[in-house]
C-alpha cells in the first residue's frame, strides 16, 4: 500500500532530495578530487646563535673570607670586592658553508633611575666602552667570540657618588656590562640578520649587591621557505556526505515509487476544517436535529459567532461519522433558532468541473418546515 501525500507536498519533498543530492555529490567530488592547501615551513638553513657571560668575583684581603674569591649567584659585601672578573663567549654555527660576519662591542653602561608606580625611568645615564665595534668573518660555518673584562668595582662607584654630589639627585645606581653581537651574511639558501645581546647588571653605591641580568641568551635561527602542500583527503567528511547522499537518493525513489498523490479535499470538507480549527471550543454536537419551525438564517459562520456571543450560547451541530452530512450550524436564543447551512455542488463548465458553494438557504427552510 502506497503513502499517499497531498500533491505539493510531495513536489516538494522530491524537489529538496534532489537538490540535497546534487549538492552532497559534489561536495563529495569536491573533497575528493580537491581536498585543499595549506601552508607549510621548510627549513632551508639552520644556525646555532647564542652568547653567555660568566664571572667570579675576587676579593681583597679581608677578616671575613679565608677565599680570595666568590662564585657566582652570591651576596656580596661591596667593601670586600676588589674586581670582578668576566668572561664574554659568543658561537655562531650554521648547518653548511656560507659567508657570515658578526658585529660586536662590550660596553659598561652606568645609569641612575628611579620607580614610579613599577616603572623604571633612567633619569640619566653614561656608556664606557670596553670593546669597540669589531668584525669577524667567517666563510665556513662557525664563529667563536671569547672575551675577557675584569670590572673594577670601585671606579664606578667613585663616578656615582660623583654624579650624585654634583646635580644633588639621590637615585638608585647600576652597571650593566653589555655584549652586542649583529649577525649577517648571505647562504645560497637566502640572507642571515640577527641581533643578540648579554648582558649583567651590577647595583652601585650599595653596601651589598647581588648580579643579575639576562647572562645567557640561546637564540637560533632559520632560513624557511613557505610551500603549499595539499591536503590529505578527509574520509571521514566523505564518508559523512556519501551517507546524507544515500539517504536522499533512498528518500527520492521512495517517494517517486512508493508514494501516491493524495485526493484534494473537497471545498466542504476545507471549510468544515477551517471551523473547527477556529471555533472549535465553542462547537457542541447533538446526536439529532432540532427543531427549525422558528428559523433566522444567517450567511457565514463569523454572522453565528457574533450572534452566539451576544447571546452567551454555544454553537450546535448534528454529529455524523460522514463529513457531509455536517453542513448545519445553530445558535438557539429562546424561540429562536439561528441557522447557517453549508451546501456545496459540482457544476459542469465547459473548461471543467468546478467545486463551487451554493447558498440556497431559503428553499431549504421551507422544505423542512414543511416536512416539520
Amino acid at each position: 500500500m502506497k503513502l499517499r501525500l497531498t500533491k505539493n507536498t510531495r513536489k516538494t519533498l522530491i524537489f529538496i532530495f534532489i537538490i540535497t543530492a546534487i549538492l552532497f555529490s559534489y561536495f563529495i567530488c569536491n573533497e575528493v578530487y580537491n581536498p585543499g592547501f595549506q601552508e607549510q615551513k621548510n627549513a632551508l638553513y639552520t644556525y646555532i646563535n647564542k652568547g653567555a657571560i660568566n664571572y667570579s668575583v675576587h676579593l681583597k684581603p679581608n677578616k671575613l673570607y679565608s677565599e680570595d674569591m666568590l662564585e657566582e649567584g652570591k651576596l656580596y659585601i661591596t667593601e670586600f670586592v676588589d674586581y670582578i672578573d668576566t668572561k664574554l663567549k659568543y658561537e655562531f654555527a650554521g648547518d653548511m658553508a656560507d659567508n657570515i660576519k658578526a658585529d660586536y662591542s662590550i660596553i659598561a653602561k652606568v645609569q641612575g633611575f628611579v620607580i614610579e608606580s613599577e616603572e623604571i625611568k633612567n633619569v640619566w645615564e653614561k656608556d664606557f666602552t670596553i670593546v669597540p665595534g669589531r668584525t669577524i668573518n667567517s666563510y665556513e660555518n662557525k664563529i667563536l667570540i671569547n672575551e675577557n673584562v675584569k670590572l673594577n668595582l670601585n671606579e664606578y662607584n667613585s663616578f656615582v657618588k660623583e654624579i650624585k654630589e654634583t646635580t644633588k639627585i639621590n637615585c638608585q645606581t647600576n652597571l650593566s656590562l653589555l655584549m652586542n653581537v649583529n649577525l649577517s651574511g648571505s647562504t645560497d639558501k637566502g640572507t642571515v640578520d640577527d641581533s643578540i645581546t648579554t648582558s649583567l647588571v651590577i647595583p652601585l653605591d650599595v653596601a651589598m649587591f647581588e648580579i643579575s641580568g639576562n647572562n645567557t641568551v640561546d637564540k637560533p635561527g632559520t632560513i624557511e621557505e613557505t610551500v603549499q602542500v595539499q591536503l590529505p583527503v578527509n574520509k571521514n567528511l566523505v564518508i559523512i556526505f556519501g551517507l546524507i547522499l544515500a539517504a536522499s537518493l533512498i528518500s527520492l525513489i521512495v517517494l517517486i515509487f512508493f508514494t501516491n498523490i493524495a485526493p484534494d479535499k473537497d471545498e466542504l470538507e476545507k471549510e468544515l476544517n477551517k471551523i473547527f480549527k477556529k471555533h472549535g471550543d465553542r462547537l457542541v454536537a447533538l446526536c439529532s436535529d432540532i427543531d427549525l419551525t422558528n428559523t433566522i438564517t444567517v450567511k457565514s459562520i463569523d454572522d453565528l459567532v457574533k450572534i452566539a456571543d451576544d447571546a452567551g450560547k454555544t454553537i450546535l451541530y448534528k454529529y455524523s461519522h460522514n463529513y457531509k452530512e455536517i453542513n448545519k450550524f445553530y445558535v438557539t436564543d429562546n424561540d429562536e433558532v439561528f441557522l447557517l447551512v453549508l451546501e456545496y455542488s459540482h457544476v459542469e463548465h465547459d473548461e471543467g468541473t468546478e467545486i463551487q458553494m451554493v447558498e440556497n438557504i431559503s428553499e431549504q427552510i421551507k422544505t423542512e418546515s414543511q416536512l416539520n
